[in-house]
């Protein structure tokens, strides 16, 4: 005879805490602490990712939410950038052998391919086609119709590109199949389009086309499906887009987001299951010509880049799952009492330090005056004995040192001085005096002083490359790095045996308190300078740039790749922190005009996520 638990099922728990693992999403409990009923569900939502470093519209994307390719596409021209994202930032990849936008992108992130497209001027429709191994491009089939606005699906041995416009107005209503080495025509699809380059999802035999335009800005809710034969008519969008992005596995399983009417950008997601549409949650920013995930899943997906109006670097991850996902990002903190760049920035968080730098414009206003931080608000604490810029820090709130650096007159300065989170006192001085130099060391006795120029203004002079080490009570010339850097090129972090100096034209060095060594570079563009640097030599952020800059980069001690933007846009900042989760950056330049500088303070989180934990009520 049945029991009561095998008719109606377990009986519900009792538990003082919530349960912590994803895999309890669907289970009830009651919570004796709180005397209510709760679950973990699933939810849709979409949430902010690290931005490309390129910004750009109409390009090509391959690959998964946690293993993207993005290439080619238009800036205010087309542009041949390859970027890499590995589901925390992207990172330079290798070039397209020549810029276009808007051709058919889809594979993986090792084994992707562009085909047709765009490239100047004027967009002219090309036939051309490159295949990407993981590092860079190669030469593929040409296709049989050249053209542009074209969509693609599928994987570099088995993929589609159809629809698109071999002029510019008219549409085209071809297919081909590629082998991975040709192309061979396929039967034309149900209505010819301008495909968008981002449409297509699916694999060969399962593939989809999602909306498209009939002529220019005359987006359609057309949906074509093709079963690795023929094209046939699908579930018609609730609205019609054009410039959408998919993600996607199959003609069941597909995502449809973003995309363009007459109405404007859009940020609409929709499900599709082969024969219904339903909506899902929305992208936090509207905007069409996007790039999508057409390798990904329903459950996981990217979007990438396009335009908001203007064109945009933005970065979004969709996911359905249990897990309330937070990104990383820059929270203000209260700003420094005097604003200042060229600045020595040292310490931990909530124990950072600021010392010396230049004040307001014009001139460069040496300052002597120091400042604490507790993570909360900056207190003055006791001034150097010798104000100036471009010094070198390193050490913590309670045993620091300031080292070098430009003195009023314009002298490179030798003098350094220790501080023990009360008064500073002078020690003895560097064996070479110099300015815009960088420091890094875990105290005032192990210290390292690195780089900097002599002679010239701020981003001129002769880099140098010395280095010395200083143990509490004399400074020791010890090998030098590999190429001069200033700090006006970038800044240092990290400690006397595990130090790192970045820069943006002259390259990535470590020290690991013996030599130097060359590193992987930046992703942005050289130069690339006067970013403020935080962490340690496994874990650093460079954020800020000499543009005001508010695009950072995170290291992991191999390569960068990009993070959460800052704030406030700025260059020649301060930087604190034992890694880059617990970075602080303060100060810099921030503007053109008088006084050019800035006290804002920002502190870095990592991304987190938390269960979705539910209380049962009713209604």
């Amino acid at each position: 005879m049945a029991t009561y638990r095998e008719i109606h099922g377990k009986a519900i728990k009792s538990l003082g805490t919530d349960p912590t693992a994803e895999t309890d999403a669907g289970q009830i409990w009651y919570n004796t602490t709180s005397d209510t009923f709760k679950s973990i569900v699933d939810i849709a939502a979409w949430s902010s990712g690290s931005s490309l470093s390129t910004a750009r519209q109409s390009q090509g994307d391959a690959g998964t939410q946690t293993a993207n390719l993005c290439f080619g596409g238009y800036v205010t021209a087309e542009v041949a950038v390859t970027e890499e994202y590995n589901g925390s930032g992207w990172s330079t990849g290798g070039a397209l052998p020549a810029a276009k936008n808007s051709g058919a992108g889809f594979g993986t992130q090792t084994a992707a391919v562009y085909a047709g497209g765009g490239i100047a001027p004027n967009s002219a429709a090309t036939d051309t086609t490159t295949e990407y191994d993981g590092s860079s491009w190669t030469a593929g089939g040409a296709l049989n119709t050249p053209r542009d606005q074209v969509a693609g699906f599928g994987i570099l041995t088995a993929g589609v590109a159809a629809a698109g416009t071999p002029d510019g107005s008219a549409v085209s209503g071809s297919s081909e199949e590629y082998n991975g080495t040709a192309w061979v025509a396929g039967n034309s699809l149900a209505t010819s389009l301008r495909g968008g380059n981002n449409a297509g999802a699916g694999v060969l035999t399962s593939g989809l086309m999602v909306g498209g335009s009939s002529a220019p800005g005359a987006a359609v809710v057309t949906v074509q499906e093709y079963d690795g034969t023929d094209w046939t008519a699908g579930t018609d969008l609730p609205a019609a887009k054009t410039g959408v992005a998919t993600s996607g596995t199959a003609q069941t399983a597909a995502l449809a987001f973003g995309g363009y009417n007459p109405g404007g950008q859009l940020n609409t997601t929709q499900l599709y299951d082969g024969s219904s549409w339903t909506t899902s949650a929305t992208l936090a920013t509207a905007r069409d010509g996007l790039g999508g995930s057409p390798a990904g899943s329903t459950t996981a997906a990217l979007a990438v880049g396009g335009r908001t109006p203007p064109i945009s670097a933005l970065t979004e991850e969709y996911n359905f799952t249990a897990n309330t996902i937070t990104a990383a990002a820059w929270a203000a903190g209260n700003a420094m009492n005097t604003t200042r760049r060229y600045l020595a920035g040292l310490g931990t968080r909530p124990a950072a330090l600021a010392a010396g730098g230049s004040t307001s414009s014009p001139g460069l206003n040496e300052t002597a005056n120091s400042e604490e931080y507790d993570g909360t608000s900056w207190t003055e604490g006791d001034n150097l004995n010798t104000a100036r810029i471009g010094l070198g820090g390193a050490g913590i709130q309670t045993s620091a040192i300031a080292a070098g650096g430009r003195t009023p007159g314009n002298v490179e300065e030798v003098a350094a001085e220790e501080y023990n989170g009360t008064s500073w006192t002078a020690t003895p001085n560097l064996n070479t005096g110099r300015r815009y130099v960088a420091g890094f060391g875990a105290s005032e006795t192990a210290a390292v002083v690195a780089g900097g120029t002599i002679g010239g203004a701020p981003g001129a002079g002769t880099p140098q490359t010395a280095t010395e080490e200083y143990n509490g009570s004399s400074w020791t010339a010890v090998n030098s790095m590999n190429t001069g850097k200033n700090a006006t090129n970038g800044n240092s972090c990290g400690v006397e045996t595990a130090g790192l100096f970045i820069t943006g034209d002259a390259g990535v060095e470590e020290y690991n308190g013996s030599t130097w060594s060359e590193q992987n570079d930046l992703n942005r563009a050289a130069p690339g300078n006067g970013g403020g640097v935080a962490g340690s030599q496994t874990a650093a952020v460079y954020a800020g740039g000499a543009s005001v800059e508010t695009n950072c980069e995170s290291y992991d001690g191999t390569s960068f790749v990009t993070s959460a933007s800052l704030g406030t846009g700025r260059s020649y900042s301060g930087g604190a922190g034992a890694t880059s989760a617990t970075g602080t950056i303060f100060g810099g330049y921030s503007s053109p005009s008088s006084p050019k500088t800035t006290g804002a303070t920002e502190e870095f989180t990592a991304e987190t996520s938390a269960i979705n934990v539910k209380t049962l009520t009713q209604s």
